[in-house]
């Protein structure tokens, strides 16, 4: 899978666009975003959700449209960053465009805390736009320093829901088609149905399904599915 490099050596995956993301519930969210980069009347927003719901695929997906007209995007994935220095953060301000995801990550690193909240600051006075992901809203990470708390709570919060089933089958289609891969709706769903359910897993397993079918040499069906789900339990 190819990506696009930003800096920090983080990177973006191709896949991970407006036109491959499927909103279903969240078509507010999904085309609020689409605004903002286009007016940026508003520069700052806060995602919230549980895993599999599409934060880090819209933060990128935002990065890679604001990167397509010329300007710089920086995405940071607190999960990976916070054991680093905080210095990390020094000149981010610079940029067009700041997502961060996963704040929860930094919830009780002082440091850390102190560092964005002054990182927030910098980045409201130079009107850049920020978006920022969370697992919970601002109020329920369980953060250590208020000021940081009202920061985050200052602008608008959006939270995102999980897909229905219909929505997960058309996902999965779109990114299956982007393998070379045909997946049927009663293959999708049996797929939904005897695997974790939320998107980020499911997105996994469409990646074992590519390999295991392109190594056998066969149609992706229910039960060369069933047959791949047995042997991989039975090796754990």
């Amino acid at each position: 899978m190819t990506t696009t490099q930003l800096p920090l050596g983080v990177t973006l995956h191709d896949s991970a666009t407006f036109a491959n993301y499927v909103p279903g519930i969240n078509q507010v969210i999904y085309q609020t975003l689409q605004q903002l980069i286009v007016s940026q009347e508003q520069n700052y927003l806060y995602l919230c959700g549980t895993e599999g719901t599409g934060k880090t695929h819209l933060l990128q997906a935002v990065c890679q449209q604001i990167g397509q007209q010329g300007k710089t995007p920086i995405y940071l994935p607190l999960r990976y960053f916070c054991q680093v220095d905080v210095s990390i953060l020094e000149g981010v301000e610079t940029r067009d465009c700041v997502c961060i995801d996963d704040i929860q990550a930094i919830v009780g690193l002082p440091q850390w805390e102190e560092a964005l909240f002054h990182l927030f600051n910098r980045l409201k006075d130079n009107q850049t736009l920020q978006i920022i992901s969370g697992n919970v809203s601002p109020q329920e990470l369980g953060l250590q320093l208020p000021d940081l708390i009202s920061r985050l709570a200052w602008g608008g919060i959006f939270a995102l829901q999980s897909l229905d089933d219909d929505s997960k089958i058309q996902a999965l289609q779109i990114h299956a088609a982007r393998r070379g891969l045909i997946l049927s709706d009663e293959v999708a769903l049996y797929l939904i149905r005897h695997c974790t359910r939320d998107m980020h897993n499911l997105m996994k397993w469409l990646e074992r399904i590519d390999y295991a079918s392109l190594a056998a040499q066969r149609k992706i069906t229910i039960p060369f599915i069933r047959t791949l789900l047995t042997e991989l339990t039975d090796n754990k």
